[in-house]
């Protein structure tokens, strides 16, 4: 597995990754009705302007992309990992590598808005709930947030 920083040729296939975990991971947890507007959005031209204000990272199997993650000032965005690659520890990969990145750029705590799906993995991360949840497009989101320097 390469991680990679984000490069304008990997729109496509970013967006579908990003597309693709929502219909098959999220829509367990969040109606297709909310998730629809949301896929709509990650079109590759919306992915392709995102990364230009991102500091944005790839991971890529046999030159293939199977996931990304986000940061944009100190908050983590668009983390996803194909649906046939979860549970093999790209996501794992993807979060240090950010983190990594995070630090390097003297941000010392990372936090963002948890998908429900994903707040156990987030948890065994490192990430803790900061007591806020939210409505979001989607649905329910819960914050957290991670010392980077503990």
């Amino acid at each position: 597995m390469l991680i990679r920083e984000f490069a304008p040729e990997d729109a496509v296939a970013v967006s579908n990754v990003i597309r693709q975990t929502m219909r098959v991971t999220n829509s367990k947890d969040y109606s297709m009705e909310n998730l629809s507007p949301l896929i709509e959005y990650f079109s590759p031209k919306k992915v392709l302007s995102l990364n230009e204000e991102r500091i944005c990272l790839v991971a890529e199997i046999d030159g293939q992309i199977v996931g990304t993650i986000a940061l944009e000032d100190s908050v983590l965005q668009t983390f996803f990992v194909a649906p046939n690659f979860q549970g093999k520890g790209i996501g794992t990969s993807l979060i240090k590598a950010i983190e990594a990145v995070a630090l390097k750029n003297k941000i010392k705590t990372v936090k963002f808005a948890s998908s429900i799906t994903a707040v156990s993995f987030y948890e065994k991360m490192g990430y803790r709930k900061n007591g806020f949840e939210r409505e979001a497009t989607a649905g329910k989101q819960i914050e957290m947030e991670k010392d980077l320097t503990q």
